[in-house]
């Protein structure tokens, strides 16, 4: 009778496992169901890579944000090539419904290559209306590049020589290349002129920029300077310390800010996680210029910098904003020259921080039908050179103030950062213990499996 009364139980006990099997199934495919159903309603990416290779950057955002007209993103190149390159550019209709990608095999369809003047496999045009430009490379940098080309018209920007200013086309660590090259990414074309020579501003100039001059102007093209403002003119002025420059200072006389003779020592301690020195500042305190907003949460440099006394009163027309300014840490070398041997602070005769180091003015015109002029002032021209432009937010700082000057102010954003290849070296011997752990855990796995298994059988 025992036995007999056993029996039902464990058929029960059966059938209640199945039971619960069945449901734990129903209830698994349930989950899986719902989360493919939310995932189609709401995408959502992850991007975890050093430089957002697989997102746009602000600046892209932005700018196809803002788009009034149609863009299409041509991709000409073999068919079974288009789904790797559609990872990235597939990117840029999400983010605006004013941008489409199409991919074309030019084997298939010559009279559209022949059009875009398509000579080789893997290349990527950005058309819009009747403009079209081919991106230099397939990645965000190269396209956003190509589609500034092709909305924005060309702006000329003139380097002032003459007086020892950084060379635009110098490669070496102190020269500006580097910014040359970013300028003509974003369709500006830089050209150099010499004052002591022409003595007057071209009239296609855009923008003039006087760089790290080494010898004071003569007061005849302070004069032409002058001149150009007053007219409506654009100027980025990035001026050094221990570089005496009494008439070039003139410039901003009636700006409502003036150039202190002095060198900024900063020690803030946050500084040294970056491994800075003293001499050069890292800004992380910015104004509410647009120029600045963008640079929030990013650190600037600005190695061997002097400082700008904003002036309190009010001037009609003058509007001036700091840019950036130093931690309560630092403090300003009165009267500094080269020759100095020993830098402390000196209380009563140095400057105590915060210190603005970089400053923009707007000077609105009083007569109808004249653009206002524009000024920005960095109190380093090293900040822009070849050796320091891209370290973290300089290039966006510099050509952000480029954009504010012309008047592009839908460019002044977080460019979009090359591609950094990922590379792990590993030696034999971490090889092997790589190796190991690749073997080792699934057969722990396997093991553990099956000593489980083998303890319910008995």
């Amino acid at each position: 009778m025992e036995e007999t009364s056993k029996a039902p139980s464990a058929i029960r006990q059966r059938i209640l496992r199945e039971t619960n099997l069945v449901v734990y199934t129903i209830i698994g495919i349930a989950i899986v169901v719902l989360i493919n159903w939310f995932g189609t309603q709401h995408t959502k990416r992850w991007d975890l890579t050093k430089n957002q290779n697989f997102s746009l950057s602000p600046q892209t955002v932005k700018l196809v944000k803002g788009l009034t007209q149609d863009v299409t993103i041509y991709v000409f190149d073999q068919n079974q090539r288009f789904q790797t390159e559609g990872d990235l550019l597939n990117l840029f209709p999400e983010a605006s419904h004013r941008v489409s990608v199409r991919y074309v095999d030019p084997n298939r369809d010559p009279a559209l290559a022949k059009e875009f003047a398509v000579r080789s496999y893997g290349t990527t045009v950005v058309a819009a209306g009747d403009k079209h430009f081919e991106a230099q490379s397939n990645d965000e940098q190269g396209v956003t590049n190509a589609l500034i080309r092709v909305l924005k018209g060309q702006s000329v920007i003139y380097f002032v020589q003459g007086h020892g200013e950084h060379d635009p086309s110098g490669t070496e660590s102190d020269g500006y290349s580097e910014l040359k090259k970013a300028l003509d990414n974003e369709n500006d074309k830089v050209a150099t002129i010499t004052l002591l020579q022409t003595m007057q501003i071209p009239g296609d100039a855009t923008a003039v920029v006087i760089a790290g001059p080494q010898h004071d102007y003569l007061p005849q093209e302070v004069d032409v300077l002058q001149k150009y403002l007053a007219d409506g003119g654009r100027v980025l002025l990035l001026l050094d310390p221990g570089v005496e420059l009494p008439d070039l200072a003139k410039l901003t006389s009636d700006y409502n800010f003036t150039v202190q003779n002095d060198l900024v020592i900063d020690q803030n301690p946050i500084a040294q996680i970056f491994g800075t020195r003293p001499e050069m500042p890292l800004i992380t305190k910015y104004g509410s210029s647009p120029i600045t907003e963008p640079l929030r949460n990013t650190a600037t440099l600005f190695p061997l910098a002097r400082s700008f006394e904003v002036s309190k009163n009010y001037k009609p027309g003058v509007s001036v904003d700091s840019l950036c300014d130093t931690s309560p840490e630092s403090f300003g070398v009165a009267n500094f020259n080269p020759s100095m041997h020993e830098i402390r602070f000196r209380p009563g005769t140095d400057l105590k921080g915060p210190l603005t180091v970089a400053v923009s003015v707007d000077l609105s015109s009083s007569t109808e039908g004249k653009p206002d002029a524009r000024l920005v002032a960095f109190g380093s021209s090293r900040l822009a050179s070849n050796s320091v432009l891209n370290f973290q937010g300089n290039r966006d700082l510099v050509l952000n103030a480029v954009d504010w000057l012309t008047a592009n102010e839908s460019m002044m954003s977080i460019r979009p950062k090359p591609p950094e290849s990922q590379h792990l070296n590993l030696t034999a011997q971490q090889m092997n213990a790589v190796l190991l752990r690749l073997i080792a855990v699934p057969v722990v796995i396997i093991g553990a499996g099956i000593l489980v298994w083998w303890g319910r059988r008995q």
